[in-house]
């Protein structure tokens, strides 16, 4: 059974599985599922239709399943946050709900949101991920797996950040960051590639050699996109990250952001 201090305040409905532990002064709304092992340390919010999975660590005043901050919420009406597996959520940690009627916000598994980060509504972030202190995506994003988000980032809405790519503090992006790269400054450029990412994940040489190339095709050529994308098809092995680079690209709706004018953070 789940242990609960007696200060918390645990609703009607709220459904709690085994070993759950709830801290002191605590709220769990009503429409709240938590799942098996997961910790909530103390002075926890958690409300609306949120659903938490196993082995979580949700950290003092951290607050998920708030309503969207946005005008378009409709009061009463049912929107959702989903979340996966053993993620950490650090103090002062918001996680909104989606907006419209049935729409959700989703997080996967063994994320890291440190202290003050944000993911606003209908935002979709994969898994193992680390968002720094005072990073925020704002609505309708997409952040796939192990991306890394440094402190005081911010991403526009309805942009995506791709696999393995990395963004320097204090950055702030309107467009999309594909994978495998890290990017830096005011909607500024791509300065190389995530080596040091890539070789702790463990990619083989090869490819990591191959992602050398995409990045001197699409960055360094002076090709326009089309051109550097059409280059990086015909004359690099198409390995799986060389077609995820030129799907991610190619599905761009917000443009994929530009190279780094070099001597400059932009």
């Amino acid at each position: 059974m789940a242990k609960i201090h007696p200060s918390a305040i645990v609703a009607d409905g709220a459904t709690l599985e085994d070993g759950v532990e709830v801290g002191p002064f605590c709220y769990i709304g009503p429409n709240v599922k938590i799942g098996a092992g997961t910790r909530l340390i103390g002075h926890c919010n958690i409300d609306g239709y949120t659903t938490i999975g196993r082995e979580n660590v949700i950290h003092p005043f951290a607050a998920l399943g708030q309503p969207a901050q946005d005008h378009s919420v409709v009061p009463g009406e049912a929107t959702y946050l989903n979340i996966g597996d053993g993620n950490i959520f650090r103090e002062g940690c918001t996680i909104h709900t989606g907006t419209k009627p049935g729409s959700e916000t989703r997080i996967g598994n063994h994320n890291m949101f440190m202290n003050a980060t944000h993911v606003a509504h209908n935002c979709i972030v994969g898994n193992n991920v680390i968002y720094v202190g005072y990073a925020g995506t704002a609505g309708y994003c997409q952040v796939f797996d192990n991306a890394l988000i440094s402190g005081l980032v911010g991403i526009h809405q309805f942009c995506r950040v791709g696999r393995y790519a990395i963004i320097s503090g204090g950055s702030v992006f309107s467009k999309d960051v594909p994978p495998f790269m890290m990017a830096e400054g005011r909607n500024g450029g791509v300065k190389m590639i995530n080596k040091v990412g890539l070789q702790r994940a463990g990619f083989p040489t090869e490819t990591i050699s191959v992602i050398k190339q995409i990045f001197r095709i699409y960055y360094r050529s002076g090709l326009i996109p089309a051109n550097a994308l059409e280059k990086i098809r015909t004359e690099l092995p198409q390995i799986p990250e060389v077609l995820e680079f030129i799907h991610f690209c190619e599905t761009s709706k917000k443009g994929v952001i530009s190279a780094q004018v070099e001597g400059h953070r932009n």
